[in-house]
């Protein structure tokens, strides 16, 4: 025998007993009924919070208290000394309390019920995906994205078409797009701060979504005003958040297929944020040639600039987790793309024209590649 443990083994195996025990309780809506510093006693917890039997309330009480995702807060009743008629009070924990009450501007349940609702069955069939290379639906023969040509770039590119008349797709990607929202405010922050936009006065966010790093950049550099490139229903949610931040004198939107339209010419920095991920190297060139020459030529005291924000894999594909998970969900998601390394993205960028290629550390697992435009 070794001295080599399973457990590591045996914590991958039961990953999704946490992941499912998290995604339950937001739709469920636990820690938002809890909000405000609320303390309960457990038949308070069953009856109002809940809304369960005994057994099954106790149980995910448990489970919810071993993850730290709620607190015994305090007791109550009874007299001194303790006794039986002393009671459990139970409370969101402080990371709950920020993150999971969907009433707060931090919260980032959208994007954990998008994970549930959207990819939590099909990574039950990633063998089915990486067997036949296509996302699940066209595997599974629903056709779909599978079935189309090459002009068909990605899965959720043909939500977005369908988008422009089905309200069911409107109201999916509208769903997608809030939900990164949420998780890209601290990565959005983080760049205000990482890179240097003094220099520089307008960004053209290109596939910007929600608009989140657009707004952020915007708040921390008043030399700054942006455009946010997307199709129209991921620009009708960045215009809430535009307007929720009183950014309108600022930041536009601009209602954009980014492989089809052109892009503005008065920019000069490019921001592309999870978008070349979803492409291969061929379709992800071509993109950047078309930002290469949309940027505004050489400054006097600047050059035009791209910045790709990623969750880049190692140079040696060995990791890190989050990047090469990242891109098995690109297997299941899409026809094509996948998470790249920081090698790859800099012979992209070099290939058609950036020179000066740098990487700077964002937050998280996401890092930011830098290209300048020169003559």
């Amino acid at each position: 025998m070794t001295n080599v443990s399973p457990d590591p083994i045996f914590q991958m195996a039961t990953g999704f007993w946490v992941s499912k025990t998290l995604m339950t309780a937001v739709e469920l809506e636990v820690f938002t009924k809890l909000s405000g510093n609320k303390s309960v006693t457990f038949e308070q917890l069953q009856n109002d919070i809940l809304e369960m039997d005994k057994r099954p309330a106790e149980v995910f009480a448990t489970a919810l208290l071993s993850l730290g995702l709620i607190n015994v807060s305090g007791e109550r009743g009874g007299g001194e000394g303790g006794g039986e008629g002393r009671e459990k009070l139970y409370s969101n924990s402080q990371l709950s309390e920020v993150f999971l009450d969907k009433n707060k501007p931090s919260y980032i349940g959208d994007f954990i019920i998008m994970m549930d609702k959207r990819l939590y069955n099909k990574w039950g069939k990633l063998p089915l995906s990486l067997k036949t290379n296509r996302p699940i639906e066209a595997a599974e023969g629903g056709g779909g994205e599978g079935d189309d040509d090459n002009n068909n770039i990605m899965s959720a590119r043909t939500m977005f078409d369908k988008a422009k008349t089905n309200q069911v797709a409107i109201e999916q990607m509208q769903m997608f797009t809030r939900a990164m929202y949420g998780i890209s405010v601290s990565p959005a922050m983080a760049l205000a701060k990482v890179f240097d936009f003094s220099k520089y006065k307008k960004m053209m966010d290109i596939g910007g979504g929600s608009g989140v790093y657009a707004i952020e950049v915007v708040k921390q550099n008043q030399n700054m005003s942006a455009v946010v490139l997307d199709l129209e229903p991921a620009c009708k949610v960045a215009n809430e958040y535009i307007r929720q931040f009183n950014l309108q004198d600022k930041i536009h939107t601009q209602v954009l297929d980014f492989f089809k339209d052109n892009l503005p010419r008065d920019c000069d920095v490019a921001l592309l944020s999870h978008v070349i991920h979803f492409l291969d190297e061929e379709k992800d060139k071509v993109l950047l040639k078309k930002v290469y020459d949309s940027l505004l030529p050489e400054q006097e005291d600047r050059n035009a600039v791209i910045i790709i924000s990623e969750w880049l894999l190692n140079d040696e594909k060995t990791g890190p987790v989050p990047s090469a998970l990242m891109s098995l969900t690109m297997m299941i998601e899409q026809p094509e793309g996948r998470n790249y390394s920081f090698s790859e993205v800099s012979r992209m960028l070099t290939d058609v024209g950036f020179t000066n290629i740098e990487k700077r550390p964002l937050v998280g697992p996401a890092e930011i590649v830098i290209g300048h435009k020169k003559k």
